[in-house]
């Protein structure tokens, strides 16, 4: 709010939302469409004075990757980016530094002292699925991505505003095409692109379920992790 991103109509609306549905409020601001990720992990950056890290163009060591479970990173939502095997000082990421009881508890599982960075959400669970799993994954949705041919544009000469039109295709008749304007194809970009985020998100919430629901069934000694890995290969 002091950033001017979010209005106190929005704020509220929001925590109705977090009381119903429970979770995290940045999270809920996000689900919302009232404040983008970029902009609320520069806000709690700044608020809390914490820095931030691109986990999409982070390469972590094979240490720090060992010096924290993937069970562990997928069940808190964080990344570990540094360790200091010296002072015992594990860094991570994280989309909520505000939640000391859950950095706690990481400290706890593993034996290290925690130091956090902020990071989206979003960019964590594809650092957690690229580093830990071997996902390929990107943060930028492309049309290929959506088994679509890409068209290339160039700009049209000066003719007062600013059109941008296509040419991966020789036009089959004398009649040019219609130009495609920049705001419009932005438009579309930021559809596409929010569509995606959706979806990851999506997939990420059920891949907890089913993780919740494996690590229940082991418990009751209805099945084992063996038999399930080697079911879904």
């Amino acid at each position: 709010m002091d950033a001017g991103l979010l209005t106190e109509t929005q704020l509220r609306s929001a925590l109705a939302e977090q009381r119903k549905w429970g979770g995290r409020l940045g999270l809920t601001l996000v689900q919302m469409r009232f404040v983008d990720e970029s902009s609320m992990v520069h806000a709690l950056s700044r608020q809390l004075a914490i820095p931030t890290v691109e986990l999409d163009d982070l390469a972590p060591s094979s240490s720090a990757l060992q010096a924290l479970r993937v069970d562990i990173a997928e069940r808190y939502t964080v990344f570990p980016t540094t360790v200091d095997s010296a002072t015992k000082l594990l860094t991570v990421a994280t989309a909520d530094p505000t939640n000391v009881e859950s950095l706690q508890e990481l400290a706890f599982h593993t034996g290290q002292r925690i130091q956090v960075v902020v990071a989206a959400a979003s960019s964590i669970e594809r650092a957690i699925r690229r580093h830990y799993h071997g996902e390929i994954t990107s943060a930028t949705a492309t049309p290929l991505a959506f088994g679509m041919e890409e068209e290339t544009f160039e700009l049209a000469p000066p003719s007062g505003a600013l059109e941008l039109t296509p040419t991966a295709r020789p036009a089959t008749t004398s009649t040019p095409p219609a130009p495609v304007r920049e705001s419009e194809l932005l438009q579309r970009v930021e559809g596409l692109t929010q569509q995606v985020t959706d979806l990851e998100r999506m997939v990420a919430q059920q891949a907890r379920s089913l993780r919740a629901m494996l690590e229940l069934l082991e418990k009751r000694g209805l099945v084992t992790r063996d038999d399930y890995l080697a079911k879904v290969r």
